[in-house]
């Protein structure tokens, strides 16, 4: 990911208010998209990544460019981390969250499929693995500095249990 790349600053309407180069966006705190993918199989868990930086996260997700679409970005970021492409994917609503780690936001728009991963990107993906969400989300309870879990996974996995209504 090239830091240096512009992306859409928005409001917490996601009102776009204009272009910022990504490295701003991460300094100054500025709302900025992103499109989130959860994969899901035949038993209702979902698919986590294990990040290269040993972080627990989505099952794919990544910065909406510039000129690109929620949904454009969701399928590309699918097909860059996991190697999949060809699916339908369900919208299920949008949130926002700030990363405890240098107060990071982000307005998340979270789509889900029924799919297996492919070809894993290696320089971004450690590895996969299948979870029950309601086990993920207890454990994410006594990650308070979101050292285990990436912060927007918090937030959108939340969001993803309720949509599939899942008490918390």
């Amino acid at each position: 990911m090239s830091m240096d790349k512009n992306i859409i600053w928005v409001d917490e309407n996601d009102n776009v208010l204009g272009e910022v180069s990504l490295i701003r966006a991460h300094q100054e705190g500025l709302l900025h998209r992103i499109s989130v993918v959860y994969l899901t199989n035949d038993t209702n868990q979902i698919l986590v990544q294990k990040r290269t930086d040993g972080r627990l996260d989505h099952s794919a997700a990544g910065h909406v460019d510039v000129g690109e679409s929620y949904l454009e970005a969701a399928k590309r970021e699918l097909e860059e981390e996991l190697g999949v492409s060809g699916v339908d994917l369900q919208e299920i609503g949008d949130c926002s969250s700030i990363e405890n780690i240098g107060k990071i936001r982000h307005r998340f728009k979270v789509f889900v499929c029924k799919t297996n991963p492919g070809q894993l990107n290696s320089g971004e993906v450690e590895g996969v693995f299948w979870a029950d969400p309601m086990e993920i989300w207890d454990d994410m309870k006594t990650d308070n500095d979101d050292k285990k879990y990436c912060g927007g996974f918090k937030a959108t996995l939340k969001l993803f249990l309720e949509n599939r209504e899942l008490s918390l």
